[in-house]
């Protein structure tokens, strides 16, 4: 059984000179490249255990079974309609899954045991267009799974939350970042949310279907140079930019630490001031690591927001499974 995250093969860094300013440049990330990140696994498990708290009288605790770490893999780039252009795009995924046992108190359900099993998955697919390109599509989708046996018979409950986004910027990202540098972008998001059910894996029912067209302000600004432990029991130190993105007039805000050579090293989220989700590179296969001359395109640093939403389902499995008991 795996607890937490992965236990990577520890990677050496090279040590910057004593007193050289880190300087942000684009990464140049190729097919196959990887990043994993410990964390994810327990702000999801911290978010259902608040939920079945609330959702349910009965609930005992929530218990880690499994988990697939949280990685994000660099694929083949491919075309995609932005902004009625068909333009060339960087395409990353984020995969991540975490498999769970709910515990009842002894004799208040019909269930075998008293416990019920969840897994959820989360997939977020982003295509970052290669050029000068204000444009980003983000798809993610979660799926919760829910079994549990109990009255004579097996069941086995899915739902499934799709959200597909159109980002679009009024501007384009720095093509190099150092400390004091700020910046900021108005953003327009398009935004689609699907949500499906099915029991026993019968046809998917579509629930809800809703669309959104967003409007926010977002500003950065490049704090400190800072050291973050990373890798095989954060045993590795290494140099970062510390960096804030907030959005303006609401209550959430994140913390970026990149690498010098532009990808991420650790990443916090907050609401109202309550740290939601805390993730920091663990283990990664980077192809142009350490190559000193790479050529910046001109979209510059991708976003962050490869990590930046969180999106938990609302629980429509389970109040399904409650309303059985």
């Amino acid at each position: 059984m795996r607890r937490g995250f992965v236990v990577g093969i520890a990677l050496t860094l090279m040590a910057p000179m004593i007193g050289a300013e880190i300087i942000i440049s684009q990464p140049q990330y190729s097919e196959g490249d990887w990043f994993e990140y410990d964390g994810w696994t327990a702000s999801v498990f911290a978010q259902y255990e608040t939920k079945m708290v609330t959702e349910s009288a009965d609930f005992e605790f929530l218990s880690l079974t499994e988990d697939v770490p949280m990685r994000i893999t660099f694929e083949a780039n491919e075309n995609a309609n932005l902004g009625g252009q068909d333009v060339n795009c960087r395409v990353s995924q984020i995969d991540h899954s975490v498999n769970m046992t709910v515990h009842f108190t002894e004799g208040t359900t019909d269930y075998v045991d008293d416990m019920m099993t969840l897994n959820v998955s989360t997939t977020i697919k982003v295509w970052m267009p290669t050029g000068a390109s204000g444009y980003e599509k983000r798809v993610e989708t979660i799926l919760v799974e829910s079994w549990f046996s109990g009255g004579g018979e097996d069941n086995y409950i899915e739902s499934k939350l799709t959200t597909e986004e159109i980002i679009n910027r009024d501007g384009l990202w720095p093509n190099e970042i150092e400390v004091g540098d700020e910046w900021d972008f108005a953003e327009t998001i398009s935004r689609t949310t699907v949500h499906e059910e099915r029991v026993n894996r019968a046809l998917w029912n579509e629930t809800s279907r809703t669309t959104q067209d967003l409007s926010r302000q977002v500003t950065w600004t490049a704090l400190e140079e800072t050291t973050i432990s990373t890798g095989d029991d954060n045993l590795d130190d290494t140099s970062t930019l510390k960096m804030e993105q907030q959005i303006v007039g609401e209550a959430r805000h994140s913390l970026d630490w990149y690498h010098e050579e532009g990808f991420l090293v650790k990443t916090q989220h907050f609401d109202n001031d309550t740290l939601v989700l805390s993730a920091t590179l663990t283990d990664r296969s980077y192809a142009s690591e350490n190559v000193v001359n790479t050529v910046v395109t001109d979209n510059g640093i991708p976003s962050i927001s490869l990590l930046a939403t969180l999106v938990i389902i609302g629980f429509a499995a389970t109040k399904k499974l409650e309303s059985e008991r």
